[in-house]
């Protein structure tokens, strides 16, 4: 729920969540403060040491764990996912050390695994003013592979392209708050074609102990033990391979958590106590709609018809969106509040909004991490490089959040900030290596003009670790000063781009409610 929602519209929370045409937040409208490199500097160190204090406990040597370190501060972008370019950027003098700890080193996956719910809730901000708190939202992604090797690659629905491709699927949980998102649990899903293979699984390296497991199930065990683990989060949101799952939504009942699931359109729903079940677009007829955003978008308000109907079990309801569309209109949720929460549209319809982060989880972990480059086949070494990818992401969501000054991270090994380096001074300025905090603001009516001297946009995962990379290699003399300089323009101007076009796409959008 959106900070002193009216039931008809929005406020944007500090975490830019849902807004309401004419509310502008403090941190929209301001702020003129920027981060130095040393700020940068003691940004990235203390995210390491966060990352630190997960590895040095897993890994049986000091050198393992400092060479885990090294995969994770490697994982970009601009890296191939193998370990040949993954030991280059880190400084080794070749790639059996970074080999060895995805296959030989001994430590346990499964430790750090347990870990990440207590990191993910470090880096990510819970705002106090965010009424609908931290949640946990569940997804599949697809690890195209070719061949047959690879642990538990097979033909199945890929829907990063939308039809059968030859992968491996994951199932992950992402804690998501009104800050940003990162990952919680994750679970290969293993198909019954594996299960059912002795001779194949054991070439593999897949454990006995490992047993077939639908992706509902694999989500309960998640589930389970984000519960166990004493993360706090207050709903859970799913696509319709969970929400169909009654056993799944009954687990969320037991632990009191609110949920918000898509339903197939003809999943059977008992509207009233001794009534026969109607399929959930048989409702449509009957439904009234009324006009709300779910949140912010990239291009503004996401306006939807919603209605809610009241189904036989209490607390719990039919939700249906409608959307401007001819192919496929409609989207049905079923939805349940415990005691204590909300059990009112602005609420569910808040957390429907919040499901789509955990796709913004898969595209940093692809496209800024090259999770799904990697060139790892057996059970336990793509388990330990998914891992590492995980952890990868709470240090990019940590410097991001600290960047922006909305994350306070603990002190790094003798608190004292690193010093930048007293080079010989060009023609680059000191303004021109800093880098703006805060985000840039919002139109607050319709037709209001774009300012001029508009400040840059929030800083991204990918942009945070972009200046991060980027004042490391100065700090090191990799880079000099009047290219980090260049550089950093470019963040500039690239942020500032964003902005304007934030600005004018969220302008549309209100001038189009306003008529």
């Amino acid at each position: 729920m959106g900070c002193g929602s009216d039931g008809r519209g929005w406020r944007v929370t500090r975490g830019g969540r849902g807004v309401f045409p004419g509310c502008v937040t403090k941190q929209q409208t301001a702020t003129a403060a920027v981060a130095s490199i040393e700020d940068v500097l003691d940004c990235t160190a203390r995210a390491d040491a966060l990352v630190s204090g997960v590895l040095d406990p897993v890994m049986a040597q000091r050198r393992a764990a400092g060479t885990a370190l090294d995969y994770v501060r490697a994982l970009s972008r601009q890296v191939a996912g193998n370990c040949w370019s993954m030991s280059e950027k880190a400084g080794h003098e070749g790639p059996h050390r970074m080999q060895a700890l995805l296959r030989s080193y001994k430590w346990s996956w499964e430790k750090a695994r347990a870990a990440l719910p207590a990191l993910a809730a470090a880096c990510l901000a819970d705002d106090p003013d965010d009424l609908i708190g931290p949640g946990v939202a569940f997804d599949e992604t697809a690890d195209l592979k070719k061949g047959s090797s690879t642990a538990c690659v097979s033909p199945q629905h890929a829907g990063v392209t939308g039809k059968v491709e030859n992968c491996v699927t994951w199932v992950f949980a992402a804690l998501v708050t009104a800050s940003g998102q990162a990952w919680a649990d994750f679970g290969m899903y293993m198909p019954d074609c594996w299960a059912k293979d002795p001779g194949r699984r054991r070439k593999a390296g897949i454990p006995d102990s490992v047993t077939f497991a639908t992706k509902p199930e694999l989500a309960i065990e998640q589930l389970k033990r984000l519960a166990a683990s004493g993360l706090r989060f207050c709903w859970v949101a799913a696509d319709e391979v969970y929400g169909r799952s009654g056993l799944f939504r009954e687990t969320c009942r037991e632990l009191a958590l609110s949920y918000v699931m898509i339903i197939p359109c003809d999943y059977r729903v008992t509207i009233a106590a001794g009534t026969s079940p109607v399929r959930a677009n048989g409702m449509v007829n009957d439904a009234v709609f009324e006009r709300r955003s779910c949140g912010n978008g990239t291009k503004g308000p996401r306006y939807a018809g919603w209605a809610m109907i009241a189904t036989a079990r209490p607390r719990e309801f039919l939700l249906i969106r409608r959307l401007d569309r001819e192919k496929n209109p409609y989207t049905f949720y079923l939805c349940w509040a415990p005691e204590g929460r909300p059990a009112t549209m602005t609420y569910l319809i808040t957390i429907a909004g919040r499901r789509w982060p955990a796709e913004t989880t898969f595209k940093t972990a692809k496209d800024t991490l090259s999770w799904d480059q990697s060139q790892v086949r057996t059970w336990q070494a793509m388990n330990r490089h998914t891992v590492l990818t995980a952890l990868a992401q709470a240090r990019a969501a940590a410097i991001r959040g600290a960047l922006a000054g909305t994350v306070t991270l603990p002190g790094s090994p003798g608190d004292s900030p690193p010093a930048a380096p007293d080079r010989h001074r060009d023609d680059a300025a000191d303004a021109d290596l800093d880098v703006p905090r805060g985000d840039a603001p919002l139109p607050a009516y319709a037709g209001q003009p774009c300012p001029a001297g508009i400040p840059p946009v929030r800083l991204s995962d990918a942009e945070s670790l972009r200046i991060s990379s980027d004042t490391a290699d100065y700090a090191a003399g990799l880079l000099s000063r009047a290219r980090l300089a260049f550089r950093r323009r470019w963040s500039r101007w690239r942020r500032r781009h964003q902005a304007r076009a934030r600005w004018h796409h969220y302008s549309s959008r209100i001038q189009a409610m306003a008529t």
